[in-house]
């Protein structure tokens, strides 16, 4: 029978390889997700005393976690699917090609070619893959262990159909579609236990999802972490450490350039400049550049937003937010502070790192509002430089308790949450 590692999506194993491990599949994991699951499904630390007869040494995150790395690589929903459709269509023409020699075999004849298996619709084999998921029920609430047994092959059968899909779909495609069918905090992950035991060596003080990545790394796009441009250092520096506390599961997928060092210059206008610098030098990487949800943001890269963009290439501002739709604004020609809308008018990032760090004194700092921009027909909007400066060192310091793991249940993250987000599904 040998020794396998395989996917674990809830209570089903998918994706057997045997006498190693997928490559695919170990390069969607960090070091960080290394874990020692003993069989009361309790976590060991590495390194600690542990019965090697009871392990799973393997590699787990959640099935949002897992979506999440998946979209950044391009690995979307409606791309999987689509893969699925092809892939399945491709396998019915194989399958009805062989309707003779399945009528030898319905004859008694001995056969030398193998038969492919009927496909199912790709509905009918998600709805098996997410009730494979599901947990299941206990052998003792069936009457008769034949019925228990008729339950549980029917797993095996839609584990066997998704086996089979292996030789017509790309391998991320398919982990796609299995953890789609999954909730959030479905604990997913490469199981490696069988590799640890008699006859298979694998060294468990190893890493082995860190150097997978690299490996991988070196075959572009698909592989490689999606690149956001930004309008200058402070953006990518501040979102960079951001995502290390909203979103840690993305860090290696997610890349923001960096900018330290180099004469780039900080504007709308600047970041549209490299937008088609990137275009025009062909390149491979997928990725998305960000600009500010104001006046100046809008304008600066209104003609690249209507010229067709490369598919490896998204062009985003920061998002709407529900603070930023009611918010503090001072008029040049009035001292009087009034409620307005500034979506799209004053969305710089020190609006989306939290009310707690917008509340100076008290109150919200408020944004001055200036020139009207004819060509977006609205105002462009400020926070004061004083305020701005003031906001990027609170949040800096909101930064370092967060990664002293002191983040608890106070700090609005909402604003960064919702630019990370929006980079992750860019290309849904």
């Amino acid at each position: 029978m040998g020794h396998h590692s395989y996917l674990v999506a809830g209570d089903c194993q998918f994706l057997y390889t045997r006498g190693h491990y997928d490559e695919e599949l170990a390069a969607l994991f960090n070091e960080t997700d290394r874990k020692l699951i003993v069989a009361d499904g309790s976590d060991v630390t590495p390194g600690d005393e542990w019965d090697e007869s009871e392990d799973a040494l393997g590699y787990y995150t959640t099935a949002n976690a897992l979506r999440q790395r998946l979209n950044v690589q391009g690995f979307t929903s409606r791309r999987a699917l689509a893969d699925l459709a092809e892939g399945i269509a491709h396998w019915r023409k194989i399958y009805d090609s062989q309707s003779q020699l399945r009528e030898r075999q319905a004859r008694g004849e001995s056969l030398f070619e193998t038969l492919a298996r009927p496909p199912r619709e790709p509905a009918e084999l998600l709805a098996a893959i997410g009730e494979a998921i599901r947990p299941h029920r206990p052998e003792k609430s069936f009457a008769t262990f034949q019925e228990w047994f008729q339950y549980e092959d029917e797993f095996g059968e839609t584990v066997t159909d998704v086996e089979e899909l292996r030789c017509f779909v790309e391998e991320r495609s398919l982990i796609r579609l299995i953890i789609d069918q999954a909730p959030d905090d479905t604990r997913v992950g490469l199981n490696l236990g069988e590799l640890t035991g008699c006859c298979v060596s694998l060294d468990t003080t190893q890493p082995i999802a860190g150097p997978t990545r690299e490996r991988q790394l070196a075959a572009l796009p698909d592989n490689a972490p999606l690149i956001v441009l930004t309008e200058g250092s402070t953006d990518s520096r501040l979102l960079t450490e951001a995502m290390h506390v909203t979103h840690p599961h993305l860090v290696g997928f997610v890349r923001f350039i960096d900018y330290t060092g180099t004469k780039a210059r900080g504007s709308a206008g600047a970041l549209a400049i490299m937008v088609n610098a990137f275009i025009a030098a062909g390149v491979a990487n997928r990725f998305v550049a960000i600009a500010d949800n104001d006046a100046g943001g809008y304008e600066a890269l209104a003609k690249l937003k209507r010229q067709k963009l490369p598919v490896g290439c998204q062009v985003l501002h920061y998002p709407d937010l529900p603070l930023l739709a009611s918010y503090p604004t001072v008029d040049s020609a009035s001292p009087t502070v009034s409620l307005t809308n500034v979506n799209g008018v004053a969305g710089s990032l020190e609006m989306y790192l939290g009310e707690d760090v917008l509340t100076i004194d008290g109150t919200l700092a408020p944004v001055h509002l200036g020139t009207f921009i004819p060509a977006v027909r609205r105002r462009q909007g400020a926070l004061s430089k004083r305020h701005k400066g003031l906001i990027q060192k609170a949040f800096e310091e909101k930064i370092k308790t967060a990664r002293l793991g002191q983040r608890g249940g106070t700090g609005d993250w909402s604003g960064v949450h919702a630019i990370i987000e929006g980079i992750v599904h860019a290309f849904d």
